[in-house]
């Protein structure tokens, strides 16, 4: 049986869009995924652990994790967690180029204020918007610049 661990390390070994989508869908299928995460609520490392695997692409989790361990003084495992917050990053920038076009694709919302962070952007403004089949969140951030976000998974029952 293939462990969400097994797909996350095929993707770090080959970070393509297939092996991507693999990770992803582990991602949703699993009982502790929450679309809706707000990492600021888990209080402590124990509680950031819980958050695993469905937390397994958040970027600001991963990024809480490191933290946590780092004060707990496990370094290595705090390195690896952050190594796992940037990989998270690049793939959902890997998915796209932020414009209406090609909007960057998500799991959650708050991976969409992990990318504007990333870029040192913030939102001012932000609208979902259906174009056919998609549903995209447009932001308008306070440099006057737009970032667009393909979030049709969060509306998808799988």
């Amino acid at each position: 049986m293939t462990t969400a661990g097994d797909l996350v390390g095929r993707y770090l070994a080959d970070p393509t869009p297939a092996s991507l989508a693999d990770v992803r869908r582990a991602v949703r299928a699993d009982p502790s995924f929450d679309p809706g995460l707000v990492v600021g609520e888990a209080d402590g490392l124990a509680a950031l652990q819980r958050l695993m695997p469905g937390a397994l692409l958040s970027p600001s989790a991963h990024g809480a994790l490191a933290d946590a361990l780092a004060r707990a003084g496990r370094q290595q495992a705090a390195a690896r967690e952050r190594l796992i917050a940037r990989a998270a990053l690049a793939g959902i920038l890997a998915t796209g180029d932020g414009s209406r076009e090609r909007p960057w694709s998500v799991l959650r919302v708050s991976d969409e204020y992990d990318v504007l962070r990333s870029q040192r952007r913030r939102s001012t403004e932000q609208t979902l918007e259906r174009d056919g089949s998609r549903h995209l969140d447009r932001h308008v951030c306070d440099d006057g610049s737009e970032a667009w976000f393909d979030v049709t998974e969060l509306f998808s029952p799988d």
